[in-house]
């Protein structure tokens, strides 16, 4: 399972090309370099119950921009109030992570408007990742923070490690060989009798 495997470097993994390919989502990767000022919020992420926003921000590593989720914060009081997360640490930060694809920033529980946008409102997060003028080349592919050094002040709650099941799919694998294994053992048995009955016939 990947979420066990030891990091390896961001660059063997990621690029500005190509999304990760399936087989390393999931994967821990290390990366080195400096945090963009800027910081964007993305809605409809939940933590124990409770309503926030995921917290993205652009690790600038040499001329290239990765985006990291750095974590969850709660909703302000009031639906029309921008929400307000610790700034990350400042300077050089070697950080750790998940690679996620960009598809996942999309999809329920990630998905949603972001806040603090510096222009139009894209239709969609993944779209805004990959139009990142002012932040150089959009590596392709986001990072989940699991540890950072330095750690930063007050910084959002990191996410939990995800919990990779083989889900609904190999349920429907197995229900598909019961039912194959079935209908050959009904052939089998309606031969037999079959063949009993043609040699009664015969007698």
């Amino acid at each position: 399972m990947n979420l066990k495997k030891p990091p390896v470097p961001v660059s063997e993994i990621m690029s500005s090309k190509a999304e990760p390919k399936s087989s390393d989502r999931w994967r821990r990767v290390e990366a080195t370099g400096i945090y963009e000022p800027v910081t964007y919020y993305v809605r409809g992420r939940s933590y124990q119950g409770k309503y926030g926003y995921a917290v993205l921000s652009i690790l600038r590593i040499d001329k290239n921009a990765l985006f990291i989720d750095r974590g969850w914060i709660a909703a302000p009081g009031r639906a029309t109030e921008t929400p307000v997360a610790p700034a990350p640490p400042s300077g050089v930060v070697q950080i750790v992570g998940r690679v996620r694809g960009l598809d996942s920033l999309d999809n329920p529980g990630l998905g949603g408007a972001l806040f603090g946008l510096p222009f139009k409102q894209p239709e969609s997060v993944a779209d805004f990742i990959l139009k990142t003028p002012e932040s150089g080349t959009a590596i392709k592919g986001y990072i989940e923070l699991v540890s950072s050094t330095p750690t930063g002040v007050n910084q959002p709650v990191p996410l939990d490690t995800p919990e990779i099941t083989p889900g609904p799919h190999l349920a429907y694998a197995v229900q598909w060989y019961l039912f194959a294994l079935l209908f050959l053992i009904g052939r089998v048995l309606l031969g037999r009798d079959e063949y009993r009955t043609n040699r009664h016939s015969e007698n």
